[in-house]
């Protein structure tokens, strides 16, 4: 193994062991406020040696370690609330878009209602708007005290409602979404429903050093705060390509930026077989043996999670099985924007070539994953 391959692998394995440590000794010891800065640094480690890994659970764990780390609770479940909040407010607009009505949203439109014979195209198209205007109901719901219990209980509901909708025994969609939906239905609850004791009541029972006592210095406590508000603030840019989808929370939504991978039958022998597997037949019938490259279905194969939904992570990955098999000129992709809104339609751009890849790449801030 290469000395730099090494090093990441280790880096990456103590990353790991940090992690479960971390959320070992929250369960045993409730060593607050370190266990969550470890598992913060742990997270973080693992996320910037591989994007691939920065979900949106893994996202919003990380933002909350650092909260509950750094800020004393009084504040910092203002700040979760606000987060948790924003999940459901952006989700919202990612699906009022024209992709998701026709795509994903007429499709769980016409699952739930297969029960009843399922519903005819252009009412389930209509009524897929009904999905995102119901979830922006919940967020703007929340966001006030008196509408907060009953939108946190809609909230749950909605949460095991995907889960019966996307599980094994639907759409088959993957464990971590499935886990995803239940932790954020136990989320909205704690956050939102239990009232066994309200923030006002632990504020005033409470020993004053155990709610006001700062988990940092008043510097670290700022550059937490400007973080947090920039996480709240930034998914406003994803439609002009400034931050990426799933940090936007675009959450089942299909408008996201995408890489179509093409492998040529010439070099089809040097992928090896958990590449090889996710080669399309040339189905289009015109002899020209460009087969399609599944990435999404090798994503959840050998990630078990789904495929990061940016076209520059997936341009990047092209590039990194292209040079890692030698595939030179024999693979091309074909980059597609972000949906328009209104018509769906996108720009597209056709690169051939692992050079060409190479030079598009080299536009983007973010470097090469490493599959």
């Amino acid at each position: 193994m290469p000395g730099g391959a090494w090093a990441v692998g280790a880096i990456e394995t103590a990353a790991l062991l940090g992690l479960v440590i971390g959320l070992a000794a929250l369960m045993i010891l409730r060593l607050h406020r370190w266990c969550w800065w470890g598992i913060a640094a742990a997270l973080a480690a693992l996320i910037v040696l591989d994007q691939h890994r920065l979900q949106p659970w893994a996202y919003q764990s990380l933002l909350y370690a650092v909260i509950l780390g750094g800020l004393p609770w009084r504040e910092g479940r203002r700040w979760l609330m606000a987060l948790a909040i924003s999940v459901y407010f952006y989700s919202a607009l990612g699906k009022l878009d024209f992709q998701f009505v026709h795509t994903v949203g007429h499709q769980m439109v016409q699952t739930l209602a297969a029960p009843i014979g399922g519903l005819g195209e252009t009412t389930a198209t209509k009524l897929a708007f009904a999905l995102p205007l119901g979830e922006l109901s919940i967020a703007l719901a929340l966001m006030f005290p008196r509408t907060r219990r009953i939108a946190g209980v809609a909230a749950a509901a909605m949460h095991l409602t995907l889960i019966g909708l996307l599980g094994p025994w639907s759409l088959g969609h993957s464990l971590g979404v499935l886990a995803w939906n239940g932790l954020l239905a136990v989320e909205v609850v704690l956050l939102f429903v239990v009232a066994t004791r309200t923030a006002t009541e632990v504020e005033t029972t409470e020993q004053p050093e155990s709610i006001d006592r700062s988990h940092a210095t008043p510097a670290v406590s700022w550059a937490i705060r400007i973080v947090v508000f920039a996480a709240l603030l930034l998914p406003l840019t994803e439609r002009l390509g400034y931050w990426d989808h799933w940090t936007s929370w675009a959450l089942y939504s299909p408008h996201n930026s995408r890489a179509d991978v093409q492998i040529h039958d010439s070099v089809a022998d040097r992928l090896p077989d958990h590449l090889a597997m996710f080669l399309a037949d040339d189905e289009d019938g015109d002899g020209d043996r460009w087969h399609d490259l599944d990435l999404g279905g090798w994503s959840l194969d050998q990630r078990r999670v789904p495929i990061y939904p940016q076209a520059r992570y997936q341009l990047q990955l092209a590039l990194a099985f292209s040079n890692r098999h030698d595939l030179g000129p024999a693979v091309r992709v074909k980059l597609k924007s972000a949906s328009d809104r209104w018509t769906g339609k996108r720009q597209e751009t056709f690169l051939i070539g692992a050079d060409e890849l190479e030079r598009h790449a080299d536009r983007y801030w973010l470097g090469a994953p490493s599959p």
